[in-house]
């Protein structure tokens, strides 16, 4: 096997080298080392792109990737060489209260990579190689025959799952669920709101083409730059507002969207990304109405078995979102066209 290995490194804000690192090494018992096959950039990776999550050292990037067991550490139980697998994009200790009550989000060992020492010192995926710490915990064996595809099962660990778990933590079946945003999060939740049983689906958004997409998904597109969202809304829904609402998006105004069209006794489920320390809400209004928040870090690891099973029925079919599928080595250009949201999903080819 080689020493070395091809890595999108980000060096500074928005600026990423590809070029030959080390080779991972396996250093815990629980380690496994996974040759990628495929990987993905995500919306959380351009916080540290970006500059908004504080990089002590050059960091390779990534934490959506699929790919082939080549070397596993004297405690793994569940994989061998061969096998292929999808890592969840969080790691966990399996130990802790919080995993032992089934919230390994809230782990206090997480650790999510290629975000960087401040969350964990993980090397990313967006490489040739990279080690699964707590492999029997965070990844998932692939079917030795796939009905779906690689593309599909990639997002099981990461974008696919956030969506799925951020309606199914509130759906009940029959719901009006309105989602806020069709980024890639927002029609994962799309797809899981359809395949969980949703009576219908609002997407709202200002982007014509995105919209377009989210219908494709089996939506009703609302845009806000050119409806009241809450007309809207109110109009499909018999004037109860929606039982379940994602906030996909992460920002204030998604949020006092949210407020507006959820029903009285109706949840606002919160995947986006707030970074802010305090912004307003109209707490004295969802009091009285008794509309239930939950939010954090999705807990991938609790509903990666469901997504890689409905995927493989069918049922959800996130690789739809894809837009460009581009070599490891323009892992460069990807980021500039992502950032500057030309692209929706862009896979990244660690071969090429």
């Amino acid at each position: 096997m080689e020493d070395t290995m091809k890595a999108a490194i980000l060096v500074g804000p928005h600026k990423l080298d590809v070029r030959e690192v080390p080779r991972p090494q396996i250093t815990e018992p629980g380690d496994v080392l996974l040759k990628v096959e495929k990987t993905a950039i995500c919306g959380t990776d351009l916080h540290p792109y970006e500059g908004r999550i504080e990089l002590e050292s050059d960091v390779i990037l990534g934490h959506e990737f699929l790919g082939t067991v080549v070397q596993t550490g004297s405690a793994v139980q569940q994989f061998e060489e061969g096998d292929r697998a999808v890592a969840s994009c969080v790691v966990h200790c399996g130990h802790c209260r919080a995993c032992r009550r089934g919230d390994p989000a809230r782990c206090a060992g997480s650790r999510i990579f290629g975000l960087g020492i401040a969350l964990g010192g993980l090397d990313g995926g967006q490489a040739e190689y990279v080690v699964v710490p707590n492999a029997d915990i965070v990844m998932r064996k692939l079917p030795d025959e796939i009905r779906s595809s690689d593309e599909d099962l990639l997002f099981a660990g990461d974008i696919m799952t956030t969506g799925y778990e951020a309606v199914r933590r509130a759906i009940r079946p029959g719901d009006a669920v309105a989602v806020v945003g069709a980024g890639p999060v927002g029609l994962c939740a799309v797809m899981a709101a359809v395949a969980l049983g949703a009576e219908k689906v609002i997407v709202v958004d200002m982007v014509p083409e995105r919209l377009a997409e989210a219908a494709g998904f089996g939506a009703i597109p609302v845009n806000a730059a050119e409806t009241d969202p809450y007309d809207a809304v109110l109009d499909l829904t018999n004037w109860v507002g929606a039982d379940v609402v994602v906030d996909a998006v992460g920002h204030e105004s998604a949020l006092a969207t949210a407020c507006k069209i959820v029903a009285a006794g109706g949840t606002i489920s919160i995947p986006g990304v707030y970074l802010e320390d305090s912004m307003e809400l109209p707490y004295g209004d969802l009091w009285l109405r008794g509309v239930k928040l939950v939010n954090g870090v999705a807990n991938i690891v609790n509903y990666m078995d469901e997504v890689i099973a409905l995927t493989e029925a069918g049922r959800l079919a996130p690789a739809r979102m894809i837009s460009h599928r581009m070599p490891l080595s323009e892992a460069a250009a990807a980021y500039e066209l992502f950032e500057q949201r030309q692209a929706t999903k862009i896979l990244l080819d660690p071969t090429q």
